[in-house]
């Protein structure tokens, strides 16, 4: 059965595997998970702030915004595990949800409203 949405909890362990904190077969230990944790809810306002993409609720996460996602948590949390913070991996990944959130054209003929 294919994931309709992806919860915080989902969006936390990706981003620890991401940033090296969360080995395959282990689980995150508590002040792991509080750490990633704590810069959900900045950086889901960050982005929307931004006008990069709007999460409406983190247990509830569009699977194709789901990576980059995690990919950014995982680099804002990068310095609390020892490594370095990119600004590349913020432009790649803000910029991935930017195209995936544009507008597609509907190619529909625009009816005008003539008073």
């Amino acid at each position: 059965m294919v994931d309709v949405s992806k919860t915080r909890e989902d969006l936390i362990h990706r981003a620890a595997t991401e940033v090296g904190a969360l080995a395959s077969g282990q689980s995150l230990s508590a002040e792991d998970f509080a750490t990633i944790d704590n810069l959900v809810d900045p950086l889901v306002q960050q982005l929307s702030f931004d006008g990069v993409v709007h999460v409406q609720d983190t247990d509830a996460i569009q699977p194709e915004h789901f990576l980059p996602l995690a990919r950014l948590l995982a680099n804002e949390s990068a310095i609390s595990f020892g490594q370095a913070y990119s600004k590349d991996v913020k432009a790649i990944n803000e910029t991935q949800l930017l195209r995936i959130t544009a507008m597609r054209p509907t190619y529909e003929t625009l009816e005008n409203d003539f008073f």
